[in-house]
C-alpha cells in the first residue's frame, strides 16, 4: 500500500467545514476553517475539529499540529526553555495573527487577533502560549506535530 503524504498546499485547497480529516488514523469533523493573516503578509490555516482539537498547518515548514487548549500557569515574558508536562520545551518563534476568513461555525471570530508564542521538545511535542489581542485572555494549546502521511481526508 502506498501512503499518500499530504502538503499544505494541498491541504489548503481541501479543507473545509464539515469534511473528515483522518489524522494517525482517528477521524475527525472540521467545525471552522480559519484564515489567520501573519502581520508580515503571510498566513496559515486553522481548524477547529470534532472533539474540541485543533489543527493547523505551517506553509515554511510544510508540517501539521494537532492541539488541544489548555491552561497553563506561564507568565510573560516567557523564557526560552520551558518544563511542561516532564518535558523540555524549546523557544521556536513567536508571531501575531488575524482572523481573516472563516468557513464553517463561528468559534473564532473575524478581526479577532492573538500573539502567540511557540515550542516544541525533541519528541515533536508542542506548546503555544497566546494571549487574544481585545480580551488579554490566555488561549495555551498543547498537543504535537503530526507527519504529513499521518493526514488525511475522509472518505
Amino acid at each position: 500500500m502506498v501512503k499518500i503524504i499530504m502538503d499544505v498546499i494541498e491541504f489548503r485547497l481541501k479543507i473545509k467545514p464539515n469534511i473528515k480529516l483522518v489524522i494517525e488514523s482517528k477521524e475527525y469533523i472540521v467545525k471552522e476553517v480559519v484564515k489567520f493573516r501573519f502581520d508580515d503578509g503571510s498566513f496559515y490555516i486553522k481548524c477547529f475539529l470534532s472533539d474540541n482539537y485543533v489543527f493547523a498547518d505551517d506553509l515554511d515548514e510544510n508540517m501539521f499540529l494537532l492541539v488541544k487548549e489548555i491552561k497553563t500557569s506561564f507568565q510573560e515574558p516567557f523564557p526560552q526553555e520551558l518544563n511542561f508536562r516532564d518535558k523540555k520545551f524549546k523557544f521556536l518563534y513567536t508571531a501575531h495573527a488575524v482572523a481573516e476568513e472563516i468557513q464553517g461555525e463561528e468559534i473564532f471570530k473575524k478581526g479577532d487577533g492573538e500573539r502567540f508564542w511557540d515550542y516544541k521538545t525533541e519528541d515533536n511535542s508542542y506548546l503555544s502560549l497566546g494571549i487574544m489581542d481585545k480580551s488579554k485572555e490566555r488561549l495555551d494549546f498543547y498537543g504535537k506535530i503530526v507527519a504529513n502521511d499521518d493526514v488525511s481526508f475522509g472518505k
